[in-house]
């Protein structure tokens, strides 16, 4: 570090003196013709001495602001030269923090002791680097992590010598930088325009880049107003209060990453919240939702998929808790699930009728149940097997005399993976 700012605050007196002080004798001579002087109208501007910029190399941290005690905390370093020019033996260091200890880094560090380090060699004008380094904490303490960089910044540069006839124009030599193919991110979001304010709300938020260059360094987050309560992220999300973040890591051009949200109003009302999702370059996207909350419901329904990722030709099941929270009953309750064609239906806990096959899949639908005592709650529990490789919703809807509105809507996101195609990946 300290030879990265001896050679950097030499520069800058150097470049302070050319701006101060006239041109020399030497340096006319080094760029005009025979019989030209430094007053005499110069041929071309392209042609004064030029003053390149030094390197500006930066350093971005992403991690969660908060996570649950005893669990693995995973770091995004972004390394960035910000500059034109080229910064050489780039080193980042991270010296561990007092209650945590290295688990794994993508790239590996170069030296571990008495600190980690990776030497990252040059680094081009623009270029973007990304370390992720994962620790694990030793105590429910804060953890507090630093990560530094230094780097050195030297110069070429080259005279022509050559000869003009008095009065020509020397050839301008123009440099003209290489375009950067930047990532272009969109949101979209999917969710209940209407809901019972005590039920849970599900929303998926789909991240798409849309450019010709890789998002690095991706991250989606949401804040959510008073009157609406987060239950639920999909991973990677992180829930601190109100405010809800996923570190995505990269995102290819074209690809798309979609990631789960469930919230509670605790109140009746129209209530919006936005979303944002951003990366480096300065891609940026954000979009608002809004859901409409109508009046309590005595009723609360939960689904979930025991497994969020399911390898083809294997079984997974979708547990569903239906609560009746008042004191009277519930009654005629009817449940029913639409199984996608990428499963396949095998068998429930409790009785059912399984319909003629529908686009897309088949609907199944469970006896009606006479009713659910005030504070009781019944259990069901659908089996299926993964049939085709995907993204897949596996729905529900609950109906009962207390709901004139309309049934009550669940989903739940699998991911069907065809293992003779999945690489091994030491490092998520």
């Amino acid at each position: 570090m300290k030879t990265a700012y001896l050679v950097r605050t030499v520069f800058g007196i150097a470049l302070f003196a050319a701006m101060v002080l006239p041109f020399s004798t030497a340096q006319d001579v080094a760029h005009w013709p025979d019989g030209m002087s430094a007053a005499a109208p110069r041929p071309d501007d392209d042609c004064l001495p030029k003053y390149p910029p030094p390197p500006v190399v930066k350093i971005k941290v992403r991690v969660a602001a908060c996570s649950d005690p005893g669990r693995s905390i995973e770091y995004r370093i972004c390394v960035e030269n910000c500059s034109s020019a080229e910064a050489h033996h780039v080193l980042v260091k991270n010296a561990l923090p007092a209650n945590a200890k290295f688990v794994k880094a993508e790239p590996a560090p170069t030296k571990q002791e008495p600190e980690l380090q990776w030497s990252l060699g040059t680094i081009g004008g623009g270029a973007v680097r990304e370390i992720v380094l994962v620790l694990q904490p030793t105590n429910k303490e804060d953890v507090k992590n630093c990560a530094r960089v230094q780097f050195e910044h030297g110069q070429c540069v080259v005279t022509r010598q050559t000869a003009y006839p008095p009065g020509s124009r020397p050839p301008v030599i123009k440099t003209i930088p290489d375009s950067t193919e930047l990532p272009l991110l969109e949101l979209s979001i999917r969710g209940p325009k209407e809901n019972y304010a005590n039920l849970p709300s599900k929303y998926e938020i789909t991240l798409t880049n849309k450019g010709k260059g890789k998002a690095t360094n991706v991250m989606v987050d949401t804040r959510l107003p008073k009157k609406l309560t987060p239950v639920k992220a999909s991973e990677p999300g992180q829930i601190a209060v109100n405010r809800i973040a996923w570190l995505l890591g990269n995102l290819e051009p074209g690809a798309s990453r979609t990631v789960e949200l469930t919230i509670r109003a605790t109140e009746k009302g129209e209530y919006c919240f936005k979303v944002e999702a951003e990366a480096d370059n300065n891609a940026r996207a954000e979009k608002e939702i809004c859901t409409k909350f109508v009046g309590v419901s005595a009723m609360t329904l939960e689904m979930i998929g025991k497994d969020g990722v399911v390898f083809l030709g294997h079984k997974t099941s979708y547990p569903v808790v239906i609560r009746n929270q008042a004191t009277e009953p519930l009654t005629n309750i009817r449940l029913r699930a639409f199984v996608p064609d990428t499963m396949q239906f095998e068998r429930a806990n409790v009785a059912y009728d399984a319909l003629e096959p529908v686009k897309g899949g088949r609907w199944i639908e469970f006896k009606t149940l006479p009713k659910i005592d005030g504070g009781a709650q019944v259990r069901y529990e659908i089996f299926v097997e993964a049939l085709k490789a995907g993204v897949t919703r596996f729905h529900i809807e609950v109906l009962a005399d207390q709901l004139p509105s309309g049934p009550v809507v669940e989903q739940e996101i699998t991911n069907i993976v065809d293992d003779r195609n999945v690489e091994k990946i030491e490092l998520k």
